[in-house]
């Protein structure tokens, strides 16, 4: 990116005080993917910023970049979308924190992807509307294959077989995909996976938001997939997520 003034289309990923007037601020932008940036006297302002840089924000975004700094300059942001029915309800907060936090640890600065951000917007509103953890389930799965990291899922990753319908599978986040019961027993740590959950997430990483707001998988599904794509996400990136350690507490407070 070039020394200058830009505007940007952004969603606020993550706000953190700094010093005594200011704020850091992680994005994601349509036109730019991921940056960081400082908004000065944020701490302070009754202006500039008020209601305008929390997180789950959609913003119109002005900055301004300096090729010396890593960080950029907010000048502006004008509120597009608050999400105030996420904010609301402390569960579906917790769901969109998870999202935003998701798209933090795996996007890296300077990779631009158009898709990942209308991803999370569509996303956004599918929770704001109360879709609840399938919502979870499939934005992980197709994150994951806008970004190359797609699981294979279409037969045996080791042996390469195709899998049939009655046939017992196994998940392997160290081998990259499902395995199937013969190749298991050399694929280190893997979980129980059934046909049905491995044949649905294959056709979620493909399917547009539209049609996977209309899907309602069972209880077997919701499960296994959460399992098995958590498993594979935290191999990936290399460490447990803030949000997934808190809502796990959230949802056994409520048993």
């Amino acid at each position: 990116m070039k020394r200058g003034l830009f505007k940007a289309s952004a969603v606020i990923l993550n706000s953190l005080d700094y010093s005594e007037s200011d704020r850091i601020l992680t994005f994601y932008t349509l036109e730019h993917g991921k940056i960081t940036g400082i908004a000065k006297g944020a701490r302070r302002s009754r202006k500039r910023f008020v209601g305008n840089i929390e997180p789950a924000s959609r913003i119109d975004l002005v900055f301004f970049h300096n090729d010396k700094s890593a960080l950029v300059r907010v000048e502006d942001a004008t509120l597009i979308d608050a999400h105030p029915a996420l904010k609301s309800d402390i569960e579906r907060l917790s769901q969109a924190c998870y999202l935003l936090e998701l798209v933090a640890e795996m996007t890296r600065e300077g990779q631009h992807l158009p898709g990942v951000f209308n991803l999370l917007t569509e996303f956004l509103k599918l929770l704001e509307a109360g879709s609840g953890d399938p919502v979870l389930r499939f934005f992980e799965i197709r994150l994951l294959s806008m970004l190359g990291y797609l699981p294979h899922l279409d037969g045996c990753v080791v042996c390469r077989k195709p899998f049939t319908a009655e046939e017992r599978l196994f998940f392997s986040s160290e081998k990259g995909g499902t395995v199937c019961k013969r190749c298991a027993a050399a694929a280190g740590s893997v979980a129980a996976v059934s046909a049905g959950t491995a044949r649905l997430l294959s056709m979620a990483a493909r399917f547009d938001t539209g049609k996977l707001a209309r899907l309602k998988p069972g209880p077997a599904f919701l499960d296994e997939s959460e399992e098995i794509l958590y498993d594979f996400i935290k191999f990936q990136i290399g460490k447990e997520l803030k949000t997934k350690r808190f809502m796990t507490k959230l949802k056994n407070s409520s048993l």
